[in-house]
């Protein structure tokens, strides 16, 4: 059967005026009586647009995207132009190098040109980086989803605590309108001689307790607003009126489901499949260095020496203008022989990399369920707590009316008043933290099926 529940009207003892001879009730704080409208969802909303860790995280997206922009580049040709001058013993070389000469001034020598470099195959090489980057930015939209999940649980979290603070606070301040009115009822019987001085200042020293948790909870409300700030990332104003949220109390359904959930679709453990992923392509990647690579080159420029440069026999020279424009073309192979344990050990770091993701990836997959576990009990163990407390409520309310009006006609002391306002206060307030567990257990649940996220 299902019973509705309000966090913020649990069952509480009804105030009772003030009568002669007692201290008027503590005005409400600001943080209590006014405060910006702040709605369940707009202080969700207001934590996924504002919070700086998701942004930071956007961030990394940005960062992996431009990484794997640059690994993918070496696929294109890499065009550059060159501005070269030589003299003494080094040249321009056709590939617009510089390299020495003989050992003897050489003709001193411009060049301007460019240089065109290609890589033809690399054996998959960059190909499985390309890959592996891209998995790695799959990894960090992962990262936000998960950041996204993390902020709407502390909103969440923040939210209902400001919640079960308010109540708090007025639980705390009708307590202390009752204490106060036992005070009242002692000081007449006092002045009447009806009762002991020990009476009064007994029922004095409870109201002033009373006093003090008012003021604490106050206090503590103020704490859970800036709270509520934190969690959504910003530097809010210090008080806020705040929607009341009901909560359906619902029979658990079964665990099994919510499991499977968890593992499909938790943010980060996603993200740690996607490094796995990224790991088998740097291993593949490592193990293409043994077969090398083949490129190829292009050159164009046009040169200007010194004085005329002869190169034959006849004294012809090959660039009577001492200029001359040229080009050049070439392809080349690379294949490593033999580098020690170089490519080996790349090879070896990769593997030992991936056994790490996937070493990871189970113990990130055995946190899902405990978290899972832990949230579903926790919210069904405030399920029960919420029926019993409700109970405590009403008994101990019916035991601090039969004790007043006993003391009232004199048959019974003032120990059996303040023990019954002790009591009432005790399990209304284990009433709030039993609701206030309730739905943090639901939020808590949410967090740890990874359903709560795709909705913002």
């Amino acid at each position: 059967m299902l019973a509705v529940l309000t966090v913020g009207l649990w069952s509480c003892m009804m105030p009772h005026p003030v009568r002669a001879g007692s201290e008027p009730l503590p005005a409400p704080t600001g943080s209590e009586a006014s405060g910006s409208r702040l709605t369940w969802e707009n202080a969700i909303g207001t934590g996924v647009k504002k919070h700086p860790l998701i942004e930071a995280a956007q961030h990394g997206v940005l960062e992996t995207d431009a990484v794997t922009k640059r690994i993918a580049s070496i696929n294109y040709p890499q065009v550059s132009g060159v501005l070269v001058g030589t003299g003494g013993n080094t040249r321009v070389l056709s590939n617009l190098g510089i390299s020495g000469s003989l050992p003897k001034p050489t003709n001193p020598m411009a060049t301007a040109g460019s240089r065109v470099d290609l890589l033809i195959t690399d054996f998959g090489r960059t190909a499985h980086r390309i890959l592996a980057n891209k998995a790695l930015a799959a990894s960090a939209e992962k990262d936000v989803l998960m950041m996204k999940a993390w902020v709407i649980l502390s909103v969440e979290q923040a939210y209902l605590n400001c919640l079960k603070q308010q109540r708090l606070v007025e639980i705390t301040r009708q307590m202390l309108t009752e204490r106060q009115l036992i005070r009242a009822q002692a000081e007449t019987f006092y002045r009447h001689q009806l009762r002991t001085k020990l009476d009064f200042d007994l029922a004095t020293v409870q109201a002033a307790k009373a006093e003090l948790d008012f003021i604490k909870a106050q206090n503590d409300l103020k704490a859970a607003y800036a709270a509520l700030n934190t969690a959504m990332g910003i530097q809010g104003p210090d008080a806020y009126t705040l929607d009341e949220t009901e909560t359906a109390v619902t029979p658990a359904q079964p665990i099994e489901p919510l499991l499977k959930q968890a593992l499909e679709k938790r943010p980060e453990l996603l993200g740690s499949r996607d490094r796995v992923q990224a790991a088998e392509e740097a291993l593949k990647a490592a193990q293409a260095l043994n077969f090398g690579s083949i490129s190829a080159i292009g050159t164009a420029g046009y040169s200007w020496w010194g004085h005329q440069e002869v190169v034959n026999v006849q004294g012809n020279p090959n660039n009577p203008n001492a200029q001359l424009g040229w080009w050049g073309a070439g392809v080349a192979t690379s294949t490593p022989l033999y580098t020690g344990p170089r490519i080996e050990g790349q090879i070896d770091e990769a593997d030992a990399r991936k056994g790490e993701a996937q070493a990871t990836t189970r113990t990130i997959a055995n946190d899902v369920v405990l978290q899972v576990a832990k949230a579903y009990l926790s919210r069904l163990t405030a399920e029960q707590q919420i029926q019993v407390a409700q109970e405590r409520v009403a008994h101990a309310r019916e035991a601090l009316t039969l004790a007043r009006e006993r003391y009232k006609a004199g048959l019974g002391s003032i120990l059996d008043v303040t023990t019954a306002t002790t009591d009432l206060l005790a399990a209304q307030t284990g009433l709030a933290d039993a609701q206030y567990e309730y739905r943090a257990g639901d939020s808590a649940l949410a967090y740890a099926t990874g359903s709560e996220y795709a909705r913002y």
